[in-house]
């Protein structure tokens, strides 16, 4: 049955380039979109009942009965227009329903630009997870300009002017004072119309039990008696302005000056307005939604479709064969990610007990300071068969490959044996950190991803590639970067937290980790603080050696100011600076002299691990030896009171 549409297409808009209605009814049962303008979702189920009725009686037919317009509303689908997107607002015990009119959308409207709200729920979540859909949960905007803009976008109106701030989460129509002041200035026939609409609406509440219209910043309840003590449809006109006023100076009572005026600008205004429109509890995919994600990383992936598997059959996300369709739509390029096909390939060819997978691309924002030429990094969420929960992994690409060689000009040969060589290296960095006491994860694993060249040498185009990436398990915990300050309030904590810090810092000195630019990288991003049982650090894991190795040249001294960092970017925030400080150096000390020592015992194990290896200058053997020597000749006491010298110098000067 063709899908039926009464009212505007969705998404289209006017001359103003104002959507023509931002509400949506799909009726499950008869096929038909309901997009009357200017109707809430409870009138366009009423006007929708009349047009049935209107058809049975020229066919003459009985008009519906009860029994039949339930199985008909019942089977609705509520949906909001929000430029670009289409929002579906599911019922969480009907998401059957959710994905019914969500195919039949796709008719009309893109895939990638339909998406779903609600996601907080459990029951919304788990139905979204398991089609490997992530990507189309609708985000609540994070800077202050999108924001602005959100806020903008947000108002509608029912029958007159729009006036109401509208939250497509639950159904809500906010109204402030700034703009029910504006109603003074319209003649009376229009100020009618809008106080009998406010007043009408105010009293109602919707599916969701949410009100039609509520007051920003006020007492509703009190609002709603003032407006029912009036009949504004028959007052005289001086008496309805009267009214008008009277209304006016209650709503003005309740709020505070500084949320009198609509202005976006202003933070206080622009935050409260926000959490009414925007109901993050509900709308946008939580925090938690993956388990073991702290909120600052979620915030941090851009989803990417991804597959699930039916009766046995490994069934990728529709949205990649559409995108090849269309080239012509770039805003798919980012979205269809070829290479996490590859990876769902990967798992599935590896134990082939697959559920559904869910994969994002890690931005940079994770890390302060991202590597030069920056790595490719995904968070993969895989749900094997029969396993009690899903599982976290992170793909990294590897930062040299055959195509970041071919792009040198080189031939493909030797891009070949060129990604060979730093692969090997890249595992003997592993080896060397670990042997020297550096906390990286146990468990780490290569892997192959087969791709197509498309870079800058245009002979090769289309030629088949590898890419090798790594794989490893999620950590979870926090950043180190990224504690909240309520934590380094806490003595215990911040001194355990110091300890950690040293412990993690000496290791990182003497395998030389330093960034594209000769800068230190340490307390980045990479380094996860995880908690114990008693809520205080239990230890601290180093998420990515990259960078290590980088400079063995250089004495400690040289990077004073790099492990300085991170007592001097808290000072001001922790319990006790000094306390924290003396921590951080003597847990420094004792870690450097303790991998002198260990050196020193057994010189014949440190000396030999890569002997193997490449030998000659520049190679992993190479600066395996100059980090050792540079260790035995490094005066860790001379160096300790440079870096105690540098912090006590920043204190003073601040």
């Amino acid at each position: 049955m063709k899908l039926e549409l009464i009212g505007a297409m969705p998404l289209a808009t006017g001359p103003d380039g104002r959507l023509l209605s931002h509400i949506g009814t799909y009726f499950v049962k008869t096929r038909t979109l309901v997009s009357l303008p200017k109707m809430p979702h409870a009138f366009q189920q009423i006007k929708y009942r009349e047009i049935l009725n209107e058809r049975r009686k020229a066919a003459q037919e009985p008009p519906l009965t009860e029994a039949e317009w339930s199985a008909i509303s019942e089977s609705a689908v509520d949906l909001i227009m929000r430029l670009p997107d289409v929002l579906i607002r599911p019922v969480p015990q009907q998401m059957d329903l959710a994905f019914i009119a969500d195919e039949a959308l796709q008719e009309i409207v893109p895939k990638h630009h339909i998406r779903f709200l609600r996601a907080q729920d459990p029951l919304v979540q788990q139905a979204v997870r398991e089609r490997g859909e992530y990507w189309r949960i609708s985000f609540a905007p994070t800077s202050s300009t999108m924001i602005v803009r959100e806020i903008q976008n947000s108002l509608v109106a029912i029958g007159g002017r729009p006036i109401y701030y509208y939250n497509p989460a639950n159904g809500s129509r906010y109204l402030t004072v700034e703009k029910f002041t504006e109603l003074g200035k319209l003649p009376p026939g229009a100020l009618r119309q809008h106080l009998c609409e406010i007043k009408e609406y105010s009293a109602r509440r919707n599916r969701g039990f949410f009100w039609e219209i509520d007051f920003f910043a006020a007492d509703g309840d009190s609002l709603r008696k003032s407006l029912a003590a009036f009949a504004f449809d028959t007052l005289p006109d001086d008496a309805l302005f009267e009214a008008y006023r009277e209304i006016l100076r209650c709503f003005a009572e309740q709020v505070p000056d500084v949320l009198r005026k609509d202005d976006p600008e202003n933070p206080e205004w622009r935050r409260r307005m926000f959490s009414c429109i925007a109901n993050s509890q509900a709308d946008v995919l939580s925090d938690t939604m993956v388990n073991g994600l702290s909120p600052e990383f979620f915030r941090q992936i851009l989803w990417h479709p991804g597959a699930r598997v039916e009766n046995g059959v490994l069934v990728f996300d529709s949205i990649f064969e559409y995108a090849k369709q269309h080239p012509e739509d770039t805003s798919l390029a980012g979205l269809c990610d070829e290479r996490v096909k590859g990876f769902i390939c990967n798992f599935m060819r590896d134990l082939g007990t697959l559920q559904y997978v869910n994969i994002g691309g890690i931005l940079p924002g994770m890390r302060r300071k991202a590597p030069v030429g920056g790595h490719r990094s995904y968070l993969a969420e895989v749900m094997y068969k029969d396993a009690p929960a899903p599982v976290l992994r992170i793909l990294r690409i590897q930062r040299w490959g055959v195509c970041e060689h071919l792009d040198e000009g080189k031939d493909l040969l030797r891009a070949l044996m060129e990604t060979l060589d730093y692969t090997e290296y890249t595992k003997n960095r592993r080896l060397g950190c670990w042997e020297l006491g550096m906390p990286i994860p146990v468990n780490q694993t290569q892997h192959m991803l087969g791709e197509s060249y498309s870079g800058r040498q245009t002979k090769y185009h289309t030629t088949p590639v590898w890419t090798v990436y790594y794989m490893r398990d999620f950590i979870e915990g926090t950043a180190t970067d990224k504690v909240p300050d309520a934590d380094l309030k806490n003595r215990a904590f911040a001194l355990r937290f110091a300890k950690l810090l040293g412990d993690a810092a000496a290791p990182n000195i003497v395998v030389g980790r330093i960034d594209g630019e000769g800068g230190v990288t340490y307390d980045c991003g990479d380094e996860i603080l995880v908690p114990g049982r008693d809520g205080l650090p239990e230890k601290l894991l180093v998420a990515d050696h990259t960078g290590t190795f980088g400079d063995v040249e250089h004495p400690f001294e040289f990077f004073v100011e790099g492990y300085a960092r991170p007592v001097v970017s808290r000072w001001d925030r922790v319990a006790d600076p000094e306390a924290f400080l003396e921590t951080y150096l003597e847990s420094f000390a004792s870690r450097l002299f303790a991998m002198k020592t260990a050196r020193r015992l057994h010189p014949h194990v440190f000396d030999a691990l890569f002997q193997h290896s490449r030998q000659g200058k520049g190679t992993f053997a190479d600066r395996w030896s100059k980090a050792l020597k540079r260790l035995e000749e490094t005066d860790i006491s001379s160096f300790i009171a440079s870096l105690r010298t540098f912090i006590g110098e920043y204190v003073k000067t601040r």
